[in-house]
């Protein structure tokens, strides 16, 4: 039967239920137990003869004469519920069978009994129509092979894949966790501004959008490193937040332009003690979500035990290209990338060209934790320059398993050399490039009046989720990302 008909057929049965004066959208239900609550009590309900009513979604439908079998499912669990015609009564169970379909949602009142063949069961004495459904469920829906369209419709996604509503609940773990290990060490989770006149905190392209109340240019942030480091001027020591990023950029296995991030900053610390620190935090939630330290990734067994190898820029790009950036010039570099097949433009540094190249070489190979520190001064504006080594800073990447997983810095606190670095990036705004960072006068003015010596951390939360669900691309981990209309 094509779809149309379907739908059709079942509008008419909304429309015999509501002449029957059934209400087929009830305002709640009397669940007595979950599933999944049923089933590791099985036999002491059972024996005690207790009334109970289950609630859930009918998955499948078996008749056998006077009687049907129903497979029913909630959150927890899946169930088999038996309905049969000299219980319900003539009338009632033919009425049933007209007018519910595989995909209702049904509130069932009964006992429990096993069949001959030990199959945990439900005996319906009496049920009630929760949620009648007018679209089908599709037939072959695990074995969908558009992808996409398991993307555009999760909801359909997670009624059928249990391993896919694993991944989200891992998910919150990992947020849960992170939270209550931060927490733990003295942190506050505070709230910054989404809607920024200025969208800084990091090197990308904004969305922008417009207030009308105000007659404002507005941005959705980039990030919200400027305004967390305003809490650090303003006296707090320890701060984070789960913030919802958004960048007008290229979508890709491991980019979304709306995903989320973790940042937290720590007054009187720098990028050493936050390297410790991450080993700590990793090991401490592997540990809990997993049992242990080791995770398997796209076939790669991954220690999330410290202590991390650490390597500095240079020596990564050195191993992996050849190149010393110390003894290299921009023109060396960017034949190299050239070479490569990196598209080189009039905006980009010798910094820029050199990490597009650490990225394209270096970077995939490096599957166990990795800490790489030390960036070119050029590609990190809002970090400290080292005491010794002028031309890079004090910022450290996380690389495991082929990704960046997150990004740290001793914090720049000179409010004169941050006005320079801002106007180097203005410089880089005229050339044309979209990804400069813009000039934040009042960020500029906050550090004037002080801040702390400080260490700031990143993560992306959905490319950790990655990680720890063994899966392959964001949208993977994302409910319901960003797609293309059809």
């Amino acid at each position: 039967m094509a779809l149309e008909e379907i739908r059709k057929a079942r509008l008419e049965k909304l429309e015999k239920l509501k002449k029957a004066g059934v209400d087929p959208y009830p305002a709640k239900s009397w669940r007595s137990h979950k599933i999944d609550q049923v089933l590791d009590n099985f036999d002491d309900l059972s024996d005690s003869k207790s009334r109970i009513v289950l609630v859930g979604r009918i998955m499948a439908k078996r008749e056998h004469g006077g009687s049907v079998f129903l497979d029913l499912i909630d959150e927890s669990e899946k169930v088999q519920v038996y309905f049969k015609k000299d219980v319900l009564g003539e009338r009632e169970f033919d009425f049933f069978m007209e007018t519910v379909d595989i995909g209702d949602f049904l509130e069932v009142y009964g006992f429990l009994f096993k069949t001959k063949k030990e199959e945990k069961t439900l005996e319906v004495e009496k049920y009630r129509l929760l949620a009648k459904t007018i679209m089908p469920l599709p037939e072959k829906w695990h074995g969908l092979q558009d992808v996409e369209e398991r993307y555009r419709k999760r909801y359909l996604d997670l009624i059928f894949n249990s391993e896919v509503k694993d991944k989200f609940k891992t998910r919150t773990a990992v947020i849960k966790g992170l939270r209550s290990f931060l927490d733990s060490n003295d942190f506050m989770e505070v709230e910054t501004p989404i809607l920024q006149l200025i969208p800084g905190g990091a090197l990308a392209k904004p969305f922008k959008s417009h207030m009308n109340a105000l007659d404002l240019e507005v941005y959705l942030r980039v990030a919200p490193e400027l305004f967390l480091k305003r809490l650090l001027v303003g006296g707090f020591e320890r701060v984070y937040e789960f913030a919802k990023n958004f960048r007008n950029e290229g979508m890709d296995h491991d980019h979304n332009p709306e995903f989320t991030m973790l940042e937290f900053y720590v007054a009187y610390k720098d990028y050493n003690w936050v390297m410790e620190f991450i080993e700590q935090m990793l090991e401490n939630l592997a540990a809990k979500i997993f049992g242990n330290t080791k995770i398997l990734h796209e076939g790669r067994e991954i220690d999330l035990h410290g202590p991390y190898k650490r390597l500095t820029f240079n020596e990564v790009l050195k191993e992996s290209s050849g190149l010393d950036y110390d003894d290299v010039d921009e023109e060396i570099l960017s034949k190299k990338a050239k070479d490569l097949g990196i598209t080189i433009d009039k905006t980009m540094t010798k910094g820029n060209i050199a990490d597009e190249i650490y990225k394209k070489l270096a970077r995939p190979n490096i599957i166990q934790p990795t800490f790489v520190t030390n960036h070119p001064l050029e590609i990190s504006p809002l970090a400290k320059k080292l005491e010794n080594s002028p031309d890079y800073v004090a910022r450290v990447q996380l690389i495991v398993g082929g990704q960046e997983l997150t990004n740290c810095f001793s914090e720049l606190n000179d409010p004169i050399d941050q006005k320079e670095r801002f106007e180097v990036q203005q410089k880089l705004i005229k050339k044309g490039h979209q990804e400069a960072h813009p000039y934040d006068e009042e960020f500029i003015e906050a550090l004037e009046y002080g801040m702390p010596p400080a260490v700031g951390f990143g993560m992306g939360i959905d490319r950790l989720t990655v990680l720890f669900t063994n899966s392959h691309a964001l949208r993977e981990v994302i409910l319901f990302p960003l797609m293309r209309p059809k």
